[in-house]
């Protein structure tokens, strides 16, 4: 389900655990966020790593780096021959030219996290610079549906 107005998107992807027979891109479990949302400055990723499956392949990126952000599971995150140990609560920041690779050490538990890709040394302002907070009082109860 999403919802595009003039300010803000909405996608409600469903649960982690359901991504597991979703394809996007090259791999099972991996929804891209970027299309649904119209995101214009990054690309997210909702992930879902079966018990002792692994991302086939190392790679890198030309101009953007990552954030990943583990969730739940346990894991093992190798980057440039080093391997990480990963698990709920874990986040890894990893520059364009950093090899990587990762993997679900776990037997039994699926591995979950959320990517972030956004151009390297592009962050001009964050919350303390470029947030603004408005003499308005908070007001709840106005409820949007969602297609």
């Amino acid at each position: 389900m999403e919802s595009n107005q003039a300010n803000y998107s909405v996608n409600h992807a469903g649960a982690f655990s359901n991504f597991g027979n979703v394809t996007e891109g090259m791999l099972k479990g991996k929804i891209f966020l970027k299309d649904f949302l119209k995101l214009t400055s990054m690309e997210v990723s909702l992930n879902n790593l079966p018990p002792k499956a692994e991302i086939p392949f190392y790679h890198k990126h030309q101009e953007n780096e990552e954030l990943y952000i583990f969730l739940k599971g346990q894991g093992q995150f190798q980057v440039d021959g080093n391997d990480l140990d990963v698990f709920e609560g874990t986040s890894v920041r990893i520059a364009p030219d950093g090899v990587r690779a990762l993997r679900n050490t776990s037997a039994s538990e699926d591995l979950y996290f959320i990517v972030i890709q956004a151009k390297e040394n592009s962050l001009t302002q964050w919350v303390e610079t470029d947030g603004v907070i408005l003499e308005q009082p908070v007001e709840w109860g106005k409820s949007v549906e969602f297609s």
